[in-house]
């Protein structure tokens, strides 16, 4: 379960950003000042931390600095007044950057992107012959936060597969050159059997299923890309604290 710390000193931002990140599943911590939150570092582990800037006794700016030292690994998402480019000149280098003038929905996908950082498996291959539409799903994912790695072909995409460590999903078109997608699946599926596979194509469903029979899922590419996340999302348990 992801691990998150959130230092806020106003009481009712506190409470609701703790309470809205119970309700997503995510093992929650808050504090109210700098000093607290490095003392609780010193006992525990977290992957994430809410760091408000106009905190009282220490800035937390001044715990940031500290942490780019001694606790590197956590990522901070900064949460201030000010505007992100306010804060991202106050906080260089920080995982991400929310104006708590924006909706806290926004701060819950930055927590979500941050989060899907992190997985040990967060690398998306996309073995896709078409140009425009390798790039869309490549542009999308990265936006969320995956890594992902792109073949235009058959064999480049096995070559992928066999070279790249941390792959936790492929997407793989049906109607590739010098190797089909099935015969891709069948070999990425006889030397990693639990990979998992997303088939794309033109193709209706039911068609890509008599092909390609025990995919992890299909994406009829006339559905778009939201419908793709969906399926990559709920393939990777992202974004309930996993």
């Amino acid at each position: 379960m992801m691990r998150i710390l959130i230092v806020e000193d106003e009481d009712k931002v506190r409470k609701l950003h703790a309470e809205l990140l119970e309700s997503e599943g995510y093992a929650v911590v808050s504090v109210s000042d700098a000093v607290q939150a490095s003392e609780i570092l010193l006992r525990k582990h977290f992957d994430i931390i809410l760091l408000d800037i106009n905190l009282p006794h220490v800035y937390g700016s001044v715990l940031f600095d500290l942490m780019q030292v001694f606790h590197k690994s956590i990522k901070v998402i900064v949460t201030s007044v000010y505007p992100v480019e306010e804060q991202r000149e106050i906080m260089k280098d920080a995982a991400e950057y929310y104006d708590k003038a924006q909706g806290v929905d926004i701060l819950l996908e930055k927590i979500k992107k941050v989060a899907r950082s992190l997985m040990p498996l967060n690398t998306i291959l996309i073995i896709e012959d078409e140009f425009k539409i390798r790039k869309l799903f490549s542009s999308q994912l990265e936006g969320l936060g995956y890594r992902t790695l792109e073949a235009e072909d058959g064999e480049s995409g096995l070559e992928l597969f066999d070279k790249e460590r941390g792959i936790g999903l492929v997407i793989l078109d049906i109607a590739l050159s010098k190797k089909t997608g099935m015969k891709v699946y069948e070999s990425i599926k006889r030397r990693t059997p639990p990979a998992k596979i997303i088939v794309s194509s033109v193709f209706p469903k039911d068609d890509q299923q008599s092909l390609i029979k025990e995919a992890d899922d299909y994406f009829d590419k006339t559905e778009g890309v939201s419908i793709l996340i969906e399926k990559v999302e709920r393939i990777l348990n992202v974004g309930r604290g996993n």
